[in-house]
């Protein structure tokens, strides 16, 4: 993983550290407040208070924003005031929803444009390439580095089928070279209505697993040969029709929405690389096989205009048709002497 990822890793795992606190320390406040009048609705309130705290970050920021709403409610509205003892209780609870929610947007934010940064700048890599063979074998390496990806892997998708391909991995330990194992040796596997492939083909969107363990879309045996327990996927487009797909995983850590669109969008620039290098190499065979006619256009022409021709049937098995190669033409003065001298 590239530096910025890993601190970037370090940083989401501090919010959420700190965002499942505050979010607990939100409940235990609220389930302590006295009850509201009979008549006020508290249904969704007393939900939202039983659900656990989130461990996906995004999903963790919604629920502190309602937390901190129903504590608005109770500093404002008549029917859910609090009493004057619990009032700095639930500011200070209402300052640390927001300080944490401002922490979390703006990590988010900043966090996105880096590796769109980055993204981008592995894309423009990755054009200076036009040979389709070294596309091919760099891709898997391109998409890790500019995604701050720790391992990805590229299929192929024929048909009804789709066959894993090859990978790379930042650090190639001992689950890597089975993986590679594993890769070398699996048949083409049947894009069935149950895999997360099919969907994936048959709708042409990305998607993201967050525990393949517990995913009935998961492929198993890949699974447990790459030891992946969430993963992103994306698949690499021709015109309509899926040629190829990208799995990226992050080494058993969970992977999210983000790492899922980062994943997509390299996809797109691959395809549309990896498109112009096809039809460059095929222009190019094109332009070989042109000039090499226009060559052999040119040698017939040399030879008609330098033969002569015999006085024979066309169809006479003797006659060469090309016997000897034409003298220079006599002028008409020449040709008047020689007939006066005769």
């Amino acid at each position: 993983m590239e530096p910025g990822s890993a601190a970037s890793a370090r940083r989401r795992a501090e919010l959420l550290a700190r965002g499942i606190e505050v979010h607990g320390a939100a409940v235990a406040l609220l389930r302590g407040l006295p009850a509201p009048d009979r008549d006020v609705d508290t249904t969704d309130d007393v939900a939202e208070i039983n659900q656990p705290a989130s461990s996906e970050l995004r999903l963790l920021d919604g629920q502190l924003a309602i937390l901190g709403g129903m504590m608005r409610e109770c500093l404002v509205t008549p029917e859910t005031a609090v009493r004057p003892q619990d009032v700095v209780a639930v500011s200070q609870a209402l300052h640390d929803i927001h300080a944490v929610r401002f922490a979390i947007h703006d990590h988010l934010g900043h966090d996105r444009l880096r590796r769109l940064g980055h993204l981008d700048h592995g894309l423009s890599e990755l054009r200076q390439v036009t040979d389709q063979d070294k596309l091919l074998d760099e891709v898997c390496e391109a998409a890790g580095r500019a995604g701050g990806f720790e391992r990805v892997m590229l299929s192929r998708v024929d048909g009804d089928t789709w066959r894993p391909w090859r990978s790379w991995a930042h650090e190639v330990g001992s689950t890597e070279l089975t993986f590679r194992d594993w890769i070398r040796e699996v048949p083409a596997i049947e894009l069935s209505q149950m895999l997360l492939e099919s969907e994936m083909v048959r709708d042409r969107q990305p998607a993201l697993v967050a525990d393949a363990g517990e995913d009935p879309r998961v492929h198993a045996p890949m699974a447990h040969a790459s030891g992946l327990t969430s993963y992103a996927a994306a698949p690499i487009l021709a015109g309509d029709r899926v040629i190829g797909l990208l799995h990226a995983d992050n080494a058993g850590a969970e992977m999210v929405d983000l790492d899922r669109d980062i994943l997509w969008f390299f996809a797109i620039g691959f395809a549309q690389i990896f498109e112009r290098a096809v039809l460059l190499d095929r222009l190019g065979e094109q332009r070989s096989r042109v000039l090499e006619a226009m060559r052999d256009i040119e040698a017939a022409l040399d030879d008609l205009a330098t033969s002569t021709i015999d006085l024979t049937h066309r169809d006479d098995a003797t006659a060469v048709g090309v016997s000897r190669t034409f003298g220079p033409a006599p002028s008409t003065a020449s040709a008047r002497g020689r007939s006066r001298s005769s």
